[in-house]
């Protein structure tokens, strides 16, 4: 569930209605986004004392106090009996213009070039300033990415996951693609000073593809993901550490996730690969040549399906071809992005065809 949908079926008072449609179609978790454009969807300390408050971005408008969305949701998901692991989609991506950016501007990685967005973007000058900020935000024109390698930047996402672990009874967490950096960051003054101090004050090399440098930030990634599973596991030894990544050589290459080795180390509990394809021939060869085949006898691995976007969602007869696919391929399930295109009004076909595909295929 993106924000837009976790905010929606709370403030229309139908997130029981929802989870119990989840429950109706025989799926078992739900991934609620908590944390995304520099926000949280619960009210949370931990952000507030970085700059930030919970804030719908639906409507643009904070939560009313007393309000909280993953609290109704973990609520209602339990009465259903499913599992609810909450979403921090955005990682380490958060807009440069937001509250804890503007706030903790060195908690922010460059460009080679100094620059923390990589591709900026103009908004419109004829609109109001609160609408040019409207617009970056939802045009991605202003992301900029947390920096991995500051000691801060690893307390404060610590902290704000091992928050959601303590305050709500959770299964567990997701991590996404969002979980790394873009391979041309890395190039901020505290960061090269970490890797002058590593390697005889030689600078880091202009070549964002070095294969020495990928894989010394890679590995900075890394460590930061074996402090938050550390933590998460002191609060809640059982909980599940899921992590949601594209498959292995596209997340190390450009986003550094090196995630088979998160996996050899025992730093994960669940692998849900990305595999968003528009051919199903394609779909097909991923999951048997796209190097996590293999992961499958190591931890639970599902495939992650694309539903389609807002007004153009799949419709059922090619979603269960793709469920098919990945079913005869021996996976442990399929995780669908997102709600809103797969079961909410914008799903692609009618609500008994729907059902009766899930049901055909989970029951």
């Amino acid at each position: 569930m993106t924000n837009l949908g976790a905010a929606l079926s709370y403030y229309t008072m139908r997130t029981d209605e929802v989870m119990a449609t989840m429950a109706e179609h025989h799926l078992n978790t739900v991934y609620p986004c908590v944390w995304n454009r520099g926000y949280t969807l619960h009210s949370s300390a931990v952000a507030k004392a970085a700059g930030a408050s919970a804030k719908e971005v639906l409507t643009d408008i904070p939560l009313l106090p007393g309000d909280d969305v993953l609290k109704g949701l973990v609520h209602q998901a339990h009465r259903q009996n499913l599992r609810i692991l909450p979403w921090f989609e955005y990682g380490l991506m958060i807009p440069e213009t937001s509250a804890i950016a503007q706030a903790h501007p060195d908690w922010l990685t460059t460009t080679a070039t100094g620059d923390t967005v990589e591709k900026p973007l103009t908004p419109s000058s004829a609109l109001p300033k609160p609408l040019q900020n409207f617009q970056l935000e939802f045009t991605g024109g202003n992301l900029a990415w947390l920096n991995p390698y500051h000691p801060e930047v690893q307390q404060f996402l610590i902290d704000l996951i091992v928050e959601v672990v303590t305050r709500y009874p959770v299964e567990g967490i997701q991590l996404d693609d969002h979980f790394g950096l873009p391979v041309a960051y890395g190039y901020d003054a505290l960061t090269v000073e970490r890797y002058k101090a590593e390697h005889n004050n030689a600078a880091p090399p202009s070549d964002v593809n070095d294969a020495e440098w990928v894989a010394w930030r890679a590995d900075g990634v890394t460590q930061l993901l074996e402090k938050i599973n550390t933590e998460v596991k002191q609060v809640n030894p059982d909980a599940v550490v899921s992590v949601s990544p594209n498959p292995p050589a596209f997340a190390y290459t450009k986003y550094l996730q090196d995630w088979r080795r998160w996996v050899d180390l025992g730093i994960v509990d669940e692998v849900v690969v990305l595999v968003y394809r528009d051919d199903l021939t394609v779909l097909e060869n991923d999951l048997y040549n796209s190097g996590f085949y293999d992961v499958r006898s190591q931890v639970p691995t599902a495939i992650g399906l694309y539903t389609g976007p807002v007004g153009q969602a799949k419709p059922i007869e090619r979603l269960e071809a793709e469920i098919q696919t990945v079913q005869e391929a021996g996976y442990g399930g399929v995780s669908f992005f997102c709600w809103e295109t797969t079961l909410w009004s914008l799903k692609g076909s009618g609500a008994q065809s729907v059902l009766d595909v899930l049901t055909k295929r989970f029951l």
